[in-house]
């Protein structure tokens, strides 16, 4: 080997000797890598700031990288690149350490360069130097930039019925928590900016739920402007997230099941925001 060539870290290191940095090293790669794909496919820079993040966990920036794996996954099928895998396997949420996320940002980084491939993207974005200082909050706040960027690359962006999915199975995990779902009268004509301030009334009810209990948790400020579906399905599941892991944080909990109903059909906004105000009622009875 040339003694003057980078050597690649990933390649010596082990799962628990990977730090918050490596993974911020490694997002801001799949940041260029989603920002060049982006560029190449014509579409407009979403220039939106993010929320500012504090006090994340590597459980969110998984939940979060799952997002990104999935609309790697749906842009890689859109453009016709072939299939790069599988998501990684990881622990309970409350073991989740940064290795786990930067095996998911390595699958997503896999998937992201059979995109470029098959669109003819000829740079190679050179691995980053990790920055040790970093922290979750620094990696979460990169993976919500890297979907931003997957979001305007696809021909089918995420949807309303997406996000119902994953708020509908937020609302299960609390029913097994014992608070069951109570009947929210159907407003009509909302928009993904009303869900996603309801979301966020979700996420704040989580927070206060699982400090009770002895848990950690995040804190984001800032709503984005013009709000778009995608913005939704990527705040549901941090919502998701700490129902998951107030589910394991809870010992008496229900276990959720394999043939737990799934939600189905075409939703609007206003069906979201719903099932939205259920979950946040839901939450109210277990603070």
């Amino acid at each position: 080997m040339d003694l003057d060539e980078p050597v690649d870290y990933r390649e010596a290191m082990k799962l628990e000797d990977i730090k918050p940095g490596h993974c911020f090293a490694l997002a801001n790669q799949l940041l260029a890598d989603a920002r060049a794909v982006r560029e190449e496919m014509g579409r407009a820079e979403d220039t939106r700031l993010v929320p500012e993040i504090s006090g994340a966990e590597p459980r969110e920036c998984f939940f979060e990288a799952i997002v990104a794996w999935r609309k790697a996954a749906r842009l890689a099928s859109e453009v016709g690149a072939e299939a790069t895998g599988t998501v990684p396997a990881s622990p309970r949420l409350r073991d989740l350490k940064p290795g786990h996320v930067h095996a998911l940002l390595e699958a997503i980084s896999t998937q992201v360069a059979a995109i470029k491939r098959r669109l003819s993207i000829p740079d190679q974005t050179p691995a980053a130097a990790a920055d040790l200082a970093k922290q979750p909050s620094d990696v979460l706040a990169t993976i919500l930039r890297v979907n931003r960027e997957l979001s305007r690359s696809l021909e089918r962006p995420f949807t309303p019925s997406d996000v119902y999915r994953t708020v509908a199975l937020a609302s299960a995990y609390a029913t097994r928590l014992g608070a069951s779902p109570p009947k929210v009268d159907h407003e009509r004509r909302r928009k993904p900016a009303d869900c996603y301030a309801r979301l966020e009334g979700c996420l704040t009810r989580a927070a206060a739920v699982i400090t009770k209990r002895g848990g950690t948790v995040l804190a984001a400020r800032g709503t984005p402007a013009d709000i778009v579906p995608g913005d939704v399905y990527d705040l549901a599941n941090l919502v998701l997230c700490e129902l998951a892991y107030l589910h394991e944080l809870t010992p008496d909990a229900q276990a959720m099941h394999a043939f737990e109903p799934s939600a189905t059909g075409h939703r609007l906004p206003s069906h979201v925001h719903q099932l939205a105000r259920t979950l946040e009622a839901q939450l109210a009875t277990l603070s």
